[in-house]
């Protein structure tokens, strides 16, 4: 008795679970006639290419209407590798040069008894580069009585230019569903009164499994060895996984906050020699279950948020990581603690008051104060540095339910993108400044002209000509007369000399005093001149 992956492969395309993308297209070409020179099976393992290279193997020379029928002399002698026209090569351990000379020499030979010879390359990704060029004039323009099927799990590994000699098709990972029926199926044929398991079990296995259907039926194989129905507790206990049980009340304790019964948990279950490692990928399990929950997809819901659990589950997968170097009690608390920080930190306690001691009285409450540069930092900060580079030349101006932000003239480039980003610029600004719209302003440069008043002509300097400033008119526009001004005060001619010259900002070198004085030639004081002298 064989293992079961061997007893149960299919022997028709209809027993291939999945795959129905590359077995339709398969048996179009076997029905037409059209089958290709060459092809390239690629997945990952279990999921079915060399089972499905087999079969195109079989239907080469099988005389059934429906090929392959799996029963004919053809079928079962390519079945049990018996064919004289249908050659397996290991590409892994038949890699070199000296290989593909020999293979080319039997390319050669005609077919004895199919109508073509089919030759499998399996890993065909560890053929060496030089084997791969001695391979490539033949594929190019191999004989009409030849068929390649090459098949391999990492398809990126191999040159250019055989994959563009090849019909590609790529296999993908089998679902849970699919791989526990066909587990089903197994254990209804593999004893007389057939196994009974029950679907939970079932479907762990298929989650173990990884999407591939030869991992699951060797874990079959395994948990045929145990009496009675295959049940989920006989399923952990044998695989030695941590129990469900246990891990949906760690799961419910960490997300309720009870650390140290979560940790009590974590310690009971280290004890009875789970690794932490198989821990915290059940409890990623449990988490996933309970985050489909949240979503209204099945299954058992935890009373977390779908944010908190989505932020455990990263948490848990860097843990896992690090727990594949260091395996122990320590880093496992410390992995869930990360996944489920507290919220608050535990408060000291404190010493109960003195009785004799008067308590000081309660110091008032201050409102914190309005900030209006402290929130607009705050809101370039939220900003991307891109964005922000154009926004941070803006002036912002609160207008009842609107927020302004004024651009300089010189900034026009820094409006235009700015205003292209309202979209996302109008929510923040709503979270930090409680407004309800946005609006953006390029200011224009303009002389300040009072409503209803012509500007004023600039005055003309004493000493510098022009007309002198007119007089100022009345309000009705006529001039007012001259003799009832009042007479201008008079003024200390030094002292009107200084003044001049702090308006006009200028420095006198030497100035004598007037005619009049006593002392010819005197220059004045510095003081009087109010400049700073030569």
């Amino acid at each position: 008795m064989g293992a079961l992956y061997r007893r149960f492969r299919p022997l028709t395309f209809q027993e291939v679970v999945g795959q129905e993308h590359v077995k339709e297209p398969l048996q179009r070409a076997i029905r037409e006639g059209r089958l290709a020179q060459a092809y390239l099976f690629s997945g990952p393992r279990g999921v079915g290419k060399t089972t499905t290279a087999r079969l195109l193997a079989m239907a080469v020379g099988c005389e059934a209407e429906e090929r392959p029928c799996g029963v004919c002399a053809h079928c079962q002698a390519v079945q049990k590798g018996a064919h004289p026209d249908v050659v397996e090569i290991d590409a892994a351990s038949n890699n070199s040069v000296e290989d593909v000379r020999e293979l080319k020499e039997r390319i050669l030979l005609a077919p004895l008894s199919a109508p073509r010879k089919v030759f499998i390359l399996d890993e065909a990704h560890m053929l060496s580069k030089s084997a791969f060029n001695a391979l490539l004039k033949t594929l190019e323009e191999p004989p009409p009585h030849v068929l390649f099927v090459f098949a391999t799990t990492e398809p990126e590994r191999m040159p250019p230019t055989i994959l563009s000699r090849t019909q590609h098709f790529r296999f993908r990972r089998l679902r849970e569903e699919e791989i526990a029926a066909k587990l089903r199926r197994i254990l209804e044929e593999v004893e007389g009164e057939g196994r009974e398991a029950e679907e939970e079990a079932l479907l762990l296995v298929a989650r173990l499994a990884d999407g591939a259907m030869r991992d699951a039926e060797s874990l079959l194989d395994r948990l045929l060895l145990l009496e009675g129905p295959l049940t989920r507790a006989k399923v952990e206990e044998a695989l030695g996984l941590p129990p469900k049980e246990a891990l949906s009340r760690l799961a419910r304790a960490l997300a309720e906050g009870r650390v140290g019964e979560a940790l009590g948990e974590a310690r009971r279950l280290y004890g009875q020699g789970f690794a932490p490692r198989s821990l915290v990928l059940g409890l990623m399990e449990v988490l996933r279950e309970g985050l489909y929950a949240a979503y209204g997809l099945g299954g058992a819901s935890l009373p977390a948020s779908p944010l908190a659990l989505l932020q455990a589950l990263t948490a848990l997968d860097e843990a896992s990581e690090r727990l594949a170097k260091r395996s122990d009690l320590l880093g496992l608390e410390a992995a869930l603690l990360q996944a489920f920080p507290p919220s608050s930190p535990p408060r000291p306690q404190e010493a109960p008051p003195d009785p004799l001691v008067p308590a000081p009285p309660p110091e008032p409450k201050e409102e914190a104060p309005a900030d209006p540069a402290g929130r607009w930092r705050a809101f370039l900060e939220a900003l991307k540095p891109t964005l922000r580079a154009f926004v941070r030349e803006a002036r912002p101006e609160l207008q009842g339910k609107t927020l302004l932000l004024r651009f300089p003239e010189n900034k026009a480039f820094h409006h235009k993108k700015a205003e292209e980003q309202k979209g996302v610029l109008l929510p923040l600004a709503k979270a930090h400044f409680g407004v309800e719209d946005l609006a953006f302003l390029l200011e224009k440069k303009t002389l300040e002209v009072s409503a209803g008043k012509p500007p004023e002509a600039p005055r003309a300097r004493e000493g510098q000509g022009g007309a002198p400033n007119p007089p100022p008119s009345s309000p009705d526009g006529i001039p007012p007369d001259p003799s009832e001004a009042p007479p201008p005060p008079t003024e200390d001619p030094k002292a009107a000399l200084a003044r001049l010259s702090r308006l006009l900002g200028g420095r006198l070198l030497w100035v004598r005093g007037p005619k009049e004085a006593s002392e010819p030639g005197e220059p004045l004081s510095e003081e009087n001149i109010g400049g700073t002298g030569i």
